[in-house]
């Protein structure tokens, strides 16, 4: 606003020259975009070897191998994952709204999606899968979705037992899965139809991504980073 009416009085002879100009450019030379912070793949080797096999552990391993969001995860129920762990439908995702968890539907309309799950990780999601509860991640309240604070914390707890592992927020799951299957050389059309990637121009490009080539893309992530057994 400042720098408009100066401009003004300059543009009308009211003053010789804008005080405002240089400091305006100063401010758009630090609009650079934010760096992403993600997961190394050591750390990931780390993290797939080391974590616990119970709720969390699967979890927060399902998360680096499939890019979903806390929200996505906190949302799921038994009935979103196949009975083999072979894919994960997202459906809804959960809400904070003044401090109230609730359930609604997920971030976008290109986040309703079905991902394939990389072979060495459908046990990690069969095993999530095996409960009476309505939602997999329920916590202290009977068919009510965990708070995503509280996964955060338990989320750095988990980390703070593996040595060598940066702690970083669960959103950096998702990142680190879509600069892990760049580096294993999938494309980013494939990526983000695996993602659920909200941006409108890229969609018409990765809307008909064939299922054979997805499941090709998380065949990559299974040989790169599995440690057990695939299903």
């Amino acid at each position: 606003m400042l720098y408009q009416i100066f401009n003004k009085a300059e543009a009308n002879d009211l003053i010789l020259k804008n005080p405002v100009r240089f400091a305006d450019k100063m401010r758009s030379t630090r609009t650079a975009p934010k760096r992403k912070d993600a997961f190394h793949a050591e750390e990931v080797r780390r993290m797939m070897e080391q974590l616990p096999h119970d709720l969390l552990g699967e979890s927060i391993r399902l998360m680096l191998g499939t890019g979903m969001r806390t929200q996505e995860l906190l949302a799921l129920e038994p009935r979103h994952i196949a009975q083999d762990g072979s894919m994960i439908s997202i459906r809804q995702a959960v809400n904070l709204v003044k401090g109230t968890v609730s359930v609604g539907p997920p971030k976008s309309r290109d986040s309703y999606r079905d991902i394939p799950v990389p072979p060495s990780l459908r046990p990690c999601a069969m095993a999530i899968r095996n409960t009476e509860k309505k939602y997999i991640w329920e916590v202290g309240v009977k068919d009510q979705p965990c708070n995503p604070s509280h996964f955060r914390k338990k989320f750095r707890e988990a980390l703070k037992q593996i040595g060598g592992v940066r702690l970083l927020t669960p959103h950096c799951c998702r990142h680190t899965y879509v600069s892990q299957m760049q580096a294993l050389g999938v494309d980013l059309p494939t990526i983000q139809s695996i993602v659920g990637h909200a941006d409108l121009d890229m969609t018409q490009h990765y809307l008909h991504v064939q299922d054979s080539i997805r499941q090709e893309a998380v065949n990559k992530f299974s040989k790169a980073f599995g440690n057990q057994e695939t299903a």
